[in-house]
């Protein structure tokens, strides 16, 4: 999970860590690069407005990396960005959200990861 509000960070995280996720957070894009290599996730849910690196340039740099570049990677935005980053993201997380839709969106990718192995 990758966004510069902690208190966003922090509720995202125990709600997920409740349903039995391992999570790892990043307030920019930087620090997610740097986790990411240290620790491949199996998604990332990335903000787009960040300082340091927004999430536009640290998707980017994910898709330019040969190992990474298969990493889910959902845009957590607004409603009106919808669409704008197709190329770039494999879905859009809407703000604000619910988390039924964000359990909904990591579910589907997870399966989709596990299905891949078998």
């Amino acid at each position: 999970m990758v966004d510069d509000n902690q208190l966003l960070l922090q509720a995202l995280c125990e709600h997920l860590e409740a349903k039995g996720f391992d999570t790892m957070v990043a307030t920019n894009g930087k620090e997610a690069l740097e986790q990411i290599e240290r620790e491949l996730p199996d998604l990332v849910i990335m903000d787009i407005v960040m300082p340091v690196m927004d999430g536009i340039d640290a998707t980017k740099s994910i898709r330019a990396h040969p190992k990474h570049k298969d990493l889910p990677v959902v845009a957590f935005t607004s409603k009106s960005n919808i669409g704008q980053w197709d190329e770039i993201f494999d879905d859009y997380l809407i703000k604000p959200f619910d988390f039924d839709n964000v359990l909904r969106i990591i579910e589907r990718f997870i399966a989709k990861a596990n299905s891949s192995f078998s």
